[in-house]
């Protein structure tokens, strides 16, 4: 008992030194407890977070494996999974490992790991598992008894091709031996149903197919006989959701724009994006984010950040991962389309986030609100309107003195492979409409791996008709170069004072113009994206502040 107190204490010794910037210090103190005792919870669980952020990214991921196992602490163990799942995330496995599919196994089903994270991993872990399928009863009975298998597509959005083409001879093999019974079928085709309510039923069936099989190729009806997770998500939230859609108040009128129209049409049909309820994240100050923001004029902004508007909020993702990070704001959350309104409210009253307020409002219209907002937020939405500068007036005519904007915008450079895919789109002469939208589809699956277009198979937005069509379909589209950044920013009256990168682009700025070089130099991105065109693959992340 004497040995089991001293190593809680010499780990918690450890644990304050690494808190205090002693990192050899700690290092060697939580050596030295593992040393004696293996398997000590706390000393493992340290020891894995520690060589997470400094050390071998493979040893992080085995002391953090044998840590998840034997954490007890909720705490504790939350933060473990998350850390492996970071581990896991971008592995490519080149065979099938127990220790691995154990781990995805109780990381898909862990409160703190996003899901969705581990989809590419785990599809390739399981095709490792069983590289070959017979389609037999046996078969799919065992599949239906595998644990990683029934997580995976209940919980996960298939984002493999390969898995996408091995889903597609499951749902074959089930319809061929209909009349099949066996525990392990029954929960298959439930978990399947899942994965296609999730990808918006990508492959339809062909000729009659009745409940449940049916349910693997459409959403099931009401009355039907649906239960448990497939009727809470296939029929009582949309349910829930149409309801919210028609009591939905209006923030502003809508305009007459006709590019603003047929956007507003394209995601009352396909709301983007389709997620679900990822885990909290980390509390947070959105005055803090906003104050460490190198150019920021901190007198004029005064350290307040209270009142927000998410201007274009889709289907609620950030206006509720913004409340979620910092309670104590008073967010308006924006959108022309009442469906992906809906999605957002619905999260947000499960979530009792009741600080959100979700409205149908047009952004060409805010010149006739009163309403002024410390931080405006704007996430991949200006760029799909006609011109996109009024958008950023009629954003920056809502910002109080000294308020901020941040911007989500397409690069020019980065979106390359959509530009191809338009090409292909208007010579085929394919149109925004579910059958076009799987012809596409199976054109670029069907395309050699060294096909340009075959780099689309790697978008998460192909593998769900809203996310496809979001991706190559959308009605309008403008992309900028980051001098054009600048210029936007500059005739709405904004200055720049703040560019996001991912880590890839801030280590090529580094090594190309030193750690000194000034982040708000959009003619230093500019010549490095040359060089680079892929960097900002996903869009320019900016901030603003008004003059």
């Amino acid at each position: 008992m004497q040995a089991g107190v001293d190593q809680d204490e010499a780990t918690a010794q450890a644990e304050a030194q690494l808190a205090a910037g002693d990192l050899r210090g700690g290092f060697a103190g939580l050596k030295a407890v593992l040393a004696a005792d293996p398997d000590h919870p706390a000393a493992l669980a340290t020891m894995g977070l520690f060589l997470s952020a400094y050390g071998d990214p493979g040893q992080a991921s085995q002391v953090l494996s044998r840590a998840l196992a034997r954490a007890v602490d909720p705490r504790t163990r939350g933060r473990v999974a998350a850390a492996l799942a970071e581990r896991l995330a971008d592995l490519s496995p080149n065979g099938w490992h127990t220790v691995l599919d154990a781990d995805l196994t109780v990381l898909l089903n862990e409160a703190s790991v996003d899901p969705q994270t581990l989809a590419r991993v785990t599809a390739r872990t399981l095709l490792l598992k069983a590289p070959s399928f017979d389609g037999a009863v046996e078969t799919l009975e065992a599949l239906g008894r595998d644990p990683l298998w029934l997580a995976f597509l209940s919980r996960c959005l298939n984002v493999d091709a390969a898995m996408e083409a091995r889903l597609n001879a499951l749902r074959a093999a089930l319809r061929a031996t209909e009349g099949a019974e066996g525990e392990g079928r029954a929960a298959l085709i439930q978990a399947l149903a899942l994965n296609g309510f999730a990808a918006e039923y990508l492959n339809p069936a062909s000729g009659d197919v009745t409940p449940p099989l049916a349910w693997l190729f459409r959403a099931p009806e009401a009355g039907e006989g649906a239960g448990g997770e497939l009727a809470r998500r296939a029929v009582e939230q949309p349910k829930r959701e149409r309801e919210l859609a028609a009591g939905l108040e209006r923030l502003t009128p809508l305009s007459d724009d006709a590019v603003s129209g047929a956007v507003r049409d394209q995601y009352e049909v396909n709301p983007y994006p389709r997620w679900a309820t990822p885990p909290a994240p980390s509390l947070r100050s959105l005055a803090a984010v906003i104050e460490a923001l190198p150019g920021l004029d901190r007198a004029a902004f005064g350290g307040r950040a209270e009142t927000v508007l998410v201007a274009g909020c889709g289907t609620g993702f950030e206006p509720i991962d913004l409340a979620r990070t910092d309670p104590g704001l008073s967010i308006t959350a924006m959108d022309l389309s009442r469906a992906s309104l809906a999605h957002g409210a619905r999260v947000a009253d499960e979530l009792e986030l009741y600080r959100v307020r979700f409205a149908v409002g047009d952004i060409l219209a805010l010149d006739r609100i009163e309403d002024r907002f410390d931080l405006v937020t704007s996430t991949g939405v200006i760029h799909h309107m006609a011109r996109p500068q009024d958008g950023l007036a009629r954003l920056t005519g809502v910002l109080r003195p000294g308020g901020v904007v941040r911007l989500g915008l397409y690069s020019e450079r980065g979106r390359d492979l959509v530009k191809r895919a338009h090409a292909l789109i208007r010579e085929r002469g394919w149109t925004a409409n579910p059958a076009d939208i799987r012809a596409f589809r199976a054109h670029v699956l069907a395309l050699p791996d060294e096909h340009p277009l075959a780099g689309l198979r790697a978008s998460d937005d192909f593998y769900s008709l809203s996310g496809c069509r979001d991706l190559v379909f959308h009605v309008q589209e403008h992309r900028y170069t980051p001098p054009q950044l600048g210029d936007l920013l500059d005739g709405a009256g904004l200055r720049l004072i703040g560019f996001e990168a991912s880590p890839e682009a801030e280590e090529a700025s580094r090594q190309a113009f030193g750690a000194t070089a000034n982040r708000l130099d959009l003619g230093l991105w500019d010549r490095l994206e040359a060089r680079r065109p892929t960097l900002f693959a996903g869009m320019y992340h900016l901030w603003g502040q008004r003059k």
